[in-house]
């Protein structure tokens, strides 16, 4: 059967950054009691969200349906993903070859 999916699957990325600033992520997380990823990804967040509302002229509703609906697409391609890849594999196990 199988792992079970798991939906918004986080990622490891690696990336250089200045040490002050590390500091001060390191900083912001010890006093707000979170973990530096926590710290970094919500930044990210926040800074995006802004970059998309101000290169779209959104305001926060529209921005949530936008990254909802985001979200269902992202779902629908990888139920997609997966049925083509279950179809894909019984198309093989069809497929038999003949040696002579």
């Amino acid at each position: 059967m199988g792992r079970p999916k798991v939906e918004n699957k986080k990622e490891t990325k690696s990336f250089r950054v200045d040490p002050r600033l590390w500091k001060m992520v390191q900083s912001e997380a010890e006093t707000s009691g979170k973990r530096t990823t926590d710290v970094i990804t919500e930044a990210l967040a926040r800074h995006l969200g802004g970059v998309i509302r101000g290169k779209s002229d959104l305001d926060n509703a529209q921005l949530v349906h936008f990254l909802t609906r985001l979200d269902s697409v992202t779902k629908e391609l990888g139920d997609m993903k997966g049925a083509l890849s279950q179809y894909e594999s019984k198309s093989r196990k069809r497929v038999k070859k003949h040696t002579s």
